[in-house]
Order: C-alpha cells, then structure tokens, then sequence
C-alpha cells in the first residue's frame, strides 16, 4: 500500500481508531520492570509508571493528558538507577512509523519518593535526554525514528541517563509523536518514576527547560503539516520543537 493512500486512510479512520499504544515495560540498568497495563484495573497492580487507561493519542495540546497521559496519576514505585546507566523502553507494538520518539526528564525533589506528590506541571520543568525525527529521505517515503524503533529495534528505545545529573527523584517521561494523520499531531506519553543515584552535581540550565503543556503549539509549522502534500512530503529536513537535548556537562 502507497503512502498516499496510507495517508488517506489514516485521515479517515483517525477519528476512530481502536488503539495504538505506548510503553508497557521498561529495562532498568538491566533490570525488568512492568508498566502499568491500560485497560486492566488499577486495583492490584504495583508499578513504576503513572496509570494511563487506554492507546488512543493525545491530541489537545493544553491538555494536562499531555503529560503523562491519562489519568496520569501517580505510580505506586520507584526504580533506582545510576546515573550513566541505560534504560529500555518496550512497546508492545507500535503500528506507525511515521514521527518522532523523544525522551524527557523532570526533577521532583531530592527524597527517593518525591515524584509520588509531583504532577509535572510546576512551569518549565522538563528537559530533553534524547530526541530522534526524521533520519532519511523525504517527509513522505524515509526513515524516521518511529520506523527504525518498529524495523530495527524490536520495538526498544534505549536511553542513557546523563551521568552527571544530579542525584534526586525524576520523572522519565517517554513520547512518541506521530504525524502520519494530517494537520493533526498525535501525542503518546508514558510516565515512570526514577530514583537516580551517583557523585554528578548538574541540573539543566533554563535554556533547555520547558513546561509540558505549553512546549508544543497547535499551529507551530512542524506539527500543522500534511506529509501527503507539498510543500512537506518532498522535504528532508525537519526540526523537533522545543528545547534541545541536555546531556550534561557533554552538551
């Protein structure tokens, strides 16, 4: 099937669509940890990810959803990682592959426990860890991030926490933003709480800060875009809003 008529597909469907996901484990320093399960109920289950209910897109760019999905609220646990250390990411299957995965952090406080009494939304709080849009080719037939997670990665993202943060509770926020519906950005966002340990004593700086809901805009020209249609699908360049990614003492 063409891209075009996916397009068209997609345009037509998206108003109904049953599903797509987003994180459901995570793999800690090596470590396995589950996520929260949508669509079970809450009671009984114990997780380091905030609760979401169900696969469909985020697509109210005010909407406090946008921060770690919806209901969002707060995760039974927290996982304790080193800084330096890699974190996985697993999707349970993921059906696009047109659009960006990006990686964000946000300190809650210096108790390991901190995150389970902060929601995120305390003005520019987040930074970036690590971002990936369009890697190949053109808006319309390369390779983007979401693609190489699906083809190349085993439905995996894996991320290194900066090893010079500073010890604290974080929130680790995951978001894969899709764009194959157009003049419509799609957002999904998974939360997990993290208790990072280490000598590092960095904090970003407010150039690279930003408060989630308020980073994106409806009508920035990144997101309000069909990749259908010209000028978009023959384009090779495309930047990510917001922030640039922290990484330390490295940046």
């Amino acid at each position: 099937m063409s891209r075009l008529l996916s397009g068209a597909l997609a345009l037509l469907f998206s108003s109904t669509a049953l599903g797509h996901g987003g994180v459901w484990n995570y793999s800690i320093a090596g470590d396995w940890q589950p996520g929260f399960f949508p669509y079970y109920p809450a009671e009984g289950q114990s997780s380091i990810q905030r609760h979401w209910i169900d696969f469909g897109p985020i697509t109210d760019l005010a909407s406090p959803s946008l921060i770690c999905n919806n209901p969002g609220t707060s995760a039974e646990e927290y996982a304790t990682v080193a800084a330096g250390a890699q974190i996985e990411a697993y999707y349970r299957g993921w059906p696009h592959d047109i659009g960006a995965v990006i990686v964000w952090m946000a300190y809650c406080g210096a108790e390991p426990a901190s995150c389970a009494e902060f929601d995120g939304t305390d003005g520019a709080r987040w930074f970036k860890i690590d971002q990936a849009g369009l890697l190949s080719g053109t808006m319309l037939d390369g390779v983007w991030a979401q693609g190489d997670m699906v083809a190349n990665r085993n439905y995996t993202w894996s991320v290194t926490i900066p090893e010079r943060l500073q010890q604290g509770a974080y929130l680790l926020r995951h978001e894969l933003l899709a764009l194959h519906v157009p003049l419509t950005p799609e957002f999904y966002p998974e939360c997990a709480h993290l208790y990072v340990t280490g000598t590092g004593d960095e904090l970003p700086g407010e150039d690279y800060l930003a408060a989630i809901p308020g980073v994106w805009e409806q009508d920035d020209p990144e997101l309000h875009l069909s990749i259908y249609e010209e000028p978009s699908s023959s384009r090779t360049d495309w930047e990510i809003p917001g922030p640039a990614v922290w990484r330390g003492s490295r940046n």
